[in-house]
């Protein structure tokens, strides 16, 4: 227990929320027990990924990997391969998306609907527009660009809607092998080198944990909106 205090003192202030656009209508619409379609949607651009190594500038690149400080022991054609091995952006969105279920579903105790054949209520999409793992001289970072949009299926009109975008340190993840696989974080921010290896599944958990910090800021600010939705 006294570990994990440390461990979020640690990472919190670590933990850069770029910026947001808002949009809170949810005082004028009823979610209790309504149905509601989770649809998720990720940037085309971000099939292909853009690496650089060895260097630090900004692209424009929805999808990109700047790794400086590597050395000359990987080539950009196998960082390239480990990230798109590793990096799912469908998942990433559903994570995302699945937060967001859960909180109205704690709230409103919606029932999730799988199609319009379901004659839905409401509509929830959420958007992956860009992901970014870049390297500074304190390790290795994510920034996810995600959106998300809740609207009135008869009006059309727009009920809630939150876009953040969110630069989480990667952090290491050891794993340790014995009759069970036990998963163990740390507090410390990985470097390019660490980064290149690490093996597939403890470099998808340290993308997981990002992604979780990206979805509960999401599902934070919709918690927020709902409680002051009658203010």
């Amino acid at each position: 227990m006294k570990f994990s205090k440390i461990f979020s003192i640690l990472i919190l202030p670590a933990i850069l929320f770029i910026g947001c656009a808002h949009t809170n209508e949810l005082a004028k619409y009823n979610l209790m027990n309504k149905n509601i379609l989770f649809k998720q949607w990720v940037n085309p651009a971000l099939t292909h990924v853009e690496v650089d190594i060895n260097s630090s500038y900004e692209s424009s690149n929805p999808f990109v990997v700047i790794l400086s400080n590597i050395g000359s022991s990987y080539s950009e054609s196998l960082v390239r391969e480990k990230i798109q091995n590793n990096i799912n952006a469908d998942s990433i969105v559903k994570s995302i998306s699945d937060g967001l279920k859960e909180g109205l579903n704690t709230y409103y105790r919606i029932n999730a609907v799988n199609s319009l054949d379901d004659n839905p209520d409401y509509i929830l999409e959420t958007k992956l527009n860009k992901f970014k793992l870049s390297s500074n001289s304190q390790g290795i970072f994510v920034r996810i660009d995600c959106s998300a949009l809740i609207t009135d299926r008869n009006s059309a009109k727009t009920v809630w809607e939150n876009q953040e975008s969110v630069s989480i340190p990667l952090y290491d993840v050891i794993l340790s092998y014995g009759e069970t696989t036990q998963v163990r974080t740390t507090a410390s921010v990985i470097n390019a080198v660490r980064l290149m290896n690490m093996n597939d599944e403890e470099f998808r958990l340290a993308i997981d944990y990002a992604v979780e910090e990206a979805g509960k800021k999401q599902s934070d600010q919709l918690r927020e909106d709902i409680a002051n939705k009658s203010n």
